[in-house]
């Protein structure tokens, strides 16, 4: 078994969960009795891969894509 910590900043927070959900991640509460995560190796290099997208500005915001949805819908 492996254990990941992974510290969100907290200006990212919303977007970095948000991935790793769709990931298939469970986030456990930082008030959680138990705080060990099992990763597949897998896992573990998208996780890796997404901070480095996100450091680099590489994301687009979840409000910003359902604004877009809505203009387009309404074309």
């Amino acid at each position: 078994m492996e254990t990941l910590t992974i510290k969100i900043p907290e200006d990212k927070s919303t977007v970095v969960r948000q991935l790793l959900k769709e990931l298939g991640v469970t986030i456990l509460d930082t008030n959680s009795k138990n705080k060990t995560l099992v990763l597949t190796a897998e896992q573990q290099e998208e996780i890796i891969s997404s901070q480095k997208q996100i450091e680099n500005g590489l994301y687009v915001a979840h409000a910003t894509i359902e604004d877009e949805i809505e203009k387009w819908l309404k074309k």
